[in-house]
């Protein structure tokens, strides 16, 4: 098992945090390309910026896929929690399952508790 893999329930939060870092150092490193280096002080992190933005853009292109995925499921999870019809409910109930496995941790449990609940899951 990798870490990713060791990290199960607490995926989200990760990919979400580096997901916004990587856009806030490529954003900040776009501002100093695009704007700052032409002023008097700054041109001296050219080089560094350059540097920065590769950092974020390598970030982002491993972190957003599977920050975006991640959030589907719970908006997914969400969704389903907030029906109020049960044969609605029932024919999702394995949709809800799925998601609620692959984020694990809280979610896992709130599933459950809603399952349970909703008279669809024995304790």
């Amino acid at each position: 098992m990798g870490w990713w893999a060791n990290q199960h329930g607490k995926q989200l939060r990760i990919a979400a945090t580096v997901t916004f870092a990587s856009i806030l150092l490529t954003s900040l490193s776009g501002l100093q390309l695009m704007i700052l280096q032409d002023i008097s002080g700054f041109e001296d992190f050219t080089s560094l910026a350059i540097v920065a933005i590769v950092i974020g853009i390598i970030g982002l292109s491993i972190s957003a896929p599977a920050f975006a995925n991640l959030k589907a499921r719970a908006n997914t999870l969400a969704d389903i929690m907030n029906m109020s019809s049960s044969s609605e409910l029932a024919k999702s109930r394995a949709d809800g399952d799925e998601c609620a496995r692959i984020l694990g941790g809280g979610h896992q449990e709130t599933w459950n508790e809603f399952l349970t609940e909703k008279g669809l899951k024995r304790r």
